[in-house]
């Protein structure tokens, strides 16, 4: 009788699936993991299929199972091999890095014994459900017109800051849970600093329920049991971050994906993709609906739900009817000039809001003391070494840090290249900042959230609760401050140096902006009374911030959508990008003007090829870095083009090594 032929998968960049034989005494099903050879190694894979016939002449044989785990989902399967289909990846490349490493590492002789602590990892003890807020009627609306009819309903909630989405969320989880005793539900966030919070509110309403949490930040036990619990369907509820787009479910029956507009979503480095999009297109292959919530949707977004590709929701007013948005004005520093970085009307704002017992909340979204230290005498600034960027000024370690590859040193006594004792520092971080609210405020408790603060597990959620507690008069952050926080008594918000990102050379610029600005504005103001918001500019006749003060997304997403529409840019068209890097740019540009040719062959008329370019911050530890941008009518055309341009351009030989982000962020 003649042996099966099992289609296995491994975290390769090879495209296709390997074949191998699969022994008599083992049995195995499509779904599950195996210890597999390849090469000299033994490496995990998983079975994607079967086949009479093998295109290869000589086949090794499957090793064994890994463990009895269920197998993964035909469900799972089709996403990881649209996501290695569409981000020009292997399947292997996108679907093994997606378990946690516990089931992805060789078995050893205590795998099982590991398993079974896994599964009883602590269990919480019951308690009462916490009490639901009463719901307004535009939220009662969409609870009640949500369908949730075992057919793909994509749908995107656009509410005010404050309007209550996170309220409508739970509702429509319970309206899920209470159908199906075995429904479980995906709730993804785009900061893990935001988790903890949500896992807490999520707990309180479903404390009969076991709800868990994925993300980076997460031991890899933790990681491990989390994805085991929602697998065998024990976790009716998991809150997690981007990754946890690939979890594996046994009866997902709801996504919902907060703050969908938050670049956060998009991967960075190894498979570039977007866990946001990727959560639409599980929901389309699970046929199931899935929210997309923000005060401040993408463009791309909101452009679907206007064309009724998403059924449109809208939140207009705040959930507390005692609550007010916030008045925003503007303090033009051309006239009252900043003092240490803050204008005379600044500082008596926050002189007032103090003394009436109230919270300010300070955002500067650049961390360090100083963003370069540079030498009166001779012009000196410091550079890193390794990167074509400067290396950050930290006070608090008496360092300068590079926050491109991490290269430190301690601050010079004296300028390096003309031994001057005149080294000042330009600019301000939030620790400078901190430092003058300290200086400035004597008697105010304050208090520091941005990366370097929270980068110890729990030290942002010790900020965050100071905050809640009332211990902390200021709060000076970076955008971390402005994601998704119910700050009840906080009465002013101050926002310093945006000017730069109005002229930015990104074209998502002042959408990004605009976004970060209504986040962190609607933190004032979110109880009973009032709060104030402070921008200080050097350019109030700008439209962005008239949209601001009237809260109006809807007029300003009108604008930028025009402006999109009328260059041809995103939205409207589809874009990728070829990186590539070496030790040379002259190399590195050369290669870029090979792919180049080559593209230009493949492409059909819907297709743009642009020049090669060094990338803005053109070299990351001692390596240079070019660009390619490639544009199409719309992402149909792209997939065609790349679908036949990545094949023929791997076999050009590269001194360094290049990638493609389809869809990218940032260039």
């Amino acid at each position: 009788m003649a042996k099966r032929i099992a289609n296995v998968i491994v975290d390769s960049p090879i495209r296709e699936p390997l074949d191998y034989l699969v022994p008599a005494d083992i049995e195995i099903q499509v779904g599950q993991r195996c210890l597999v050879p390849l090469g000299t190694r033994k490496v995990v894979g998983i079975v994607v299929g079967f086949s009479e016939e093998s295109r290869f002449s000589k086949l090794r044989e499957v090793i064994s199972r890994v463990d009895d785990i269920a197998p993964l989902s035909f469900g799972w399967l089709a996403l990881t091999s649209f996501a290695a289909r569409y981000y020009q990846s292997g399947w292997g490349q996108v679907a093994i890095p997606a378990l946690p490493k516990f089931f992805r590492k060789l078995p050893g002789k205590l795998h099982e014994r590991s398993l079974e602590r896994l599964r009883k990892e602590k269990k919480r003890a019951v308690k009462e459900p916490s009490e639901k807020p009463h719901l307004n009627s535009e939220q009662s609306a969409i609870v009640e017109e949500f369908q949730m009819d075992g057919a793909f309903y994509p749908a995107l909630i656009f509410g005010i800051t404050g309007s209550g989405k996170t309220e409508v969320y739970l509702h429509l989880m319970e309206k899920v849970l209470l159908s199906d005793p075995a429904a479980q539900v995906l709730l993804m966030v785009p900061e893990i600093n935001l988790t903890p919070q949500l896992v807490e509110r999520v707990q309180s309403r479903f404390p009969q329920l076991e709800v868990v949490s994925w993300n980076s930040g997460m031991a890899e036990g933790q990681k491990a049991s989390s994805w085991l619990a929602c697998h065998e369907g024990r976790a009716r509820i998991l809150v997690g971050t981007r990754l946890s787009v690939f979890a594996s479910f046994k009866s997902l029956k709801l996504i919902l994906v907060d703050e969908e507009h938050d670049p956060s979503f998009k991967s960075q480095e190894g498979v570039r993709y977007n866990a946001r999009d990727l959560a639409l297109k599980r929901a389309s292959i699970e046929r199931i609906p899935i929210v997309l919530g923000s005060a401040t949707p993408s463009l791309e977004s909101y452009k679907n739900a206007l064309e009724g590709k998403f059924k449109l929701f809208k939140l207009t007013q705040r959930a507390n009817s005692n609550a007010h948005l916030p008045e925003l004005s503007l303090v033009d520093i051309r006239k009252d000039k900043p003092v240490n970085g803050l204008s005379q009307e600044t500082a008596d704002a926050i002189t007032e809001t103090i003394n009436s017992g109230r919270q300010v909340i300070v955002f500067l979204n650049r961390r360090g003391f100083a963003p370069v230290v540079e030498c009166k005498n001779c012009g000196w600034q410091s550079t890193c070494p390794h990167c074509s960027t400067y290396a950050v000024f930290h006070k608090t370690t008496g360092r300068l840090t590079c926050h491109y590859c991490g290269w430190s040193t301690p601050l010079p006594k004296t300028c390096p290249k003309c031994g001057s004792y005149e080294l000042l520092p330009i600019g301000r971080g939030t620790q400078r900042a901190e430092e003058e609210l300290e200086t400035r405020w004597p008697e105010a408790r304050v208090s520091r959230l941005d990366q370097d603060s929270a980068r110890q597990r729990g030290s942002a959620s010790k900020v965050l609760d100071a905050v809640h507690n009332g211990d902390v008069d200021i709060l000076i952050g970076t955008q971390i401050v402005a994601k998704g926080h119910d700050f009840k008594n906080v009465g002013l918000v101050v926002v310093l140096n945006t000017d730069p990102r109005l002229f930015s050379s990104d074209y998502r610029a002042r959408e990004r902006l605009f976004s970060v600005l209504m986040q962190v504005s609607g933190r004032a103001g979110r109880d009973k009374t009032e709060g104030k918001v402070l921008i200080q500019t050097r350019y109030t006749e700008d439209d962005i911030f008239k949209h601001l003060k009237s809260q109006d997304y809807e007029g300003f997403a009108a604008g930028e959508l025009e402006a999109r529409r009328a260059s041809f840019m995103v939205p409207f068209s589809a874009q990728a990008l070829l990186v590539a890097e070496g030790k040379e740019i002259s190399s590195v540009l050369a290669f870029l003007q090979k792919l180049k040719a080559l593209a230009e062959k493949i492409k059909g008329p819907s297709v743009r090829i642009f020049e090669p370019v060094p990338l803005t911050v053109q070299k990351v530890m001692d390596i240079e870095r070019g660009q390619l941008l490639i544009e199409a009518d719309n992402k149909v055309e792209m997939q065609k083009f790349l679908n036949r341009f990545q094949p023929e351009a791997l076999s050009l030989k590269a001194k360094g090594s290049w990638y493609i982000d389809v869809d990218p962020l940032n260039y």
